[in-house]
């Protein structure tokens, strides 16, 4: 990371001042109004912003909390150890990426001088972009859906060990200077920059760690499976391979995602077609066959229910293209 952004990053802040001159613990006031201890996006993301960083507060535990925004914590240097509500330990190192939704609470043990997290704090209208540009059924966009519309219940993190990655430190780099330098006003680069942070993540799930829950992980590989093989994916085949009953996945799928197998791997399949239908020109029958329908009756039948048109029209620009 850029010698003088760091530099920014390591400072002191009053509030760590005040803590190794005094001792004590965190300030709740300053992050949370009365009653439970949810930290309030108002108190510390700038006026008009969508998206903003701070520094996470070193030299003292973090009491158990949740955030009424999705929290992004990235560790630049040493390391941060967070205590997940139920005592599960997940401890952040160097290049280490954790996303928490609204409802996940979790503790803060204390940090050292030479431990450097950032928090990205993220309203939800900021990710509106970035979810146009990942698609639908694959393992972030479910987690920003969820998140987002508050539509799941339940705790969801996800844990990417990023070090190695170098086009994502490049993008966590430009974002956070962006946002410690207040050098792009109105935030449409910082939200494509998100977008293109979120589809480099989705290229390397294999960095996605097993400590990563809230959703049942083979419900996870089937949303990568369906991604990455769509134009030949199966439930038979997925089942297969992990080793679990058709029904006992689908069943789990469905209780994950509101959807099924099937109409996950529908869906994927036919917004595939629309790409290839406008970025293009390949004929109809060539489309469907490339996203994994081999009845071109049936692709121009199940299109025309979908989309209310037929490709021929789609390809032409008709009318909007959002899924039934």
């Amino acid at each position: 990371m850029n010698a003088e952004l760091m530099r920014r990053l390591r400072e002191i802040t009053p509030e760590e001042r005040a803590l190794l001159e005094n001792g004590g613990e965190i300030r709740r006031e300053r992050y949370s109004s009365e009653g439970e201890f949810t930290v309030d996006s108002s108190r510390l993301i700038g006026p008009g912003r969508l998206m903003d960083v701070s520094t996470h507060t070193r030299f003292a535990h973090f009491p158990l909390h949740r955030h009424n925004y999705v929290e992004i914590m990235y560790v630049c240097e040493g390391s941060v150890t967070h205590i997940l509500d139920g005592g599960k330990r997940i401890v952040l190192r160097e290049g280490d990426l954790l996303f928490l939704n609204q409802t996940c609470r979790h503790e803060i043990l204390p940090a050292g001088r030479g431990d450097v997290g950032v928090n990205i704090i993220v309203q939800p209208q900021f990710f509106h972009t970035a979810f146009g540009m990942l698609g639908e059924g694959n393992a972030v966009s479910d987690f920003l859906l969820h998140s987002l519309t508050r539509e799941y219940p339940s705790p969801l993190y996800l844990q990417f060990h990023t070090a190695e990655l170098l086009p994502v430190q490049n993008l966590l780099e430009n974002l956070i200077w962006s946002a410690v330098y207040h050098d792009e006003p109105d935030g449409r680069l910082n939200q494509l920059t998100m977008g293109l942070l979120l589809l480099q993540l989705l290229r390397h799930t294999e960095k996605l760690s097993s400590n990563s829950g809230g959703m049942d992980k083979t419900v996870l590989r089937a949303l990568q499976y369906i991604e990455d093989r769509y134009a030949s994916a199966s439930l038979e085949e997925f089942s297969r391979a992990e080793h679990r009953p058709m029904a006992e996945v689908s069943r789990a799928v469905r209780r994950e995602t509101g959807s099924t197998f099937k109409e996950l791997l529908q869906k994927k399949r036919f917004q595939q077609a629309v790409s290839l239908l406008q970025g293009t020109s390949l004929p109809v029958a060539d489309v469907a066959y490339a996203v994994g329908y081999s009845n071109t009756s049936y692709f121009h039948r199940r299109f025309r229910e979908i989309y209310g048109m037929s490709p021929s029209v789609c390809r032409a620009g008709g009318a909007s293209h959002s899924h039934k």
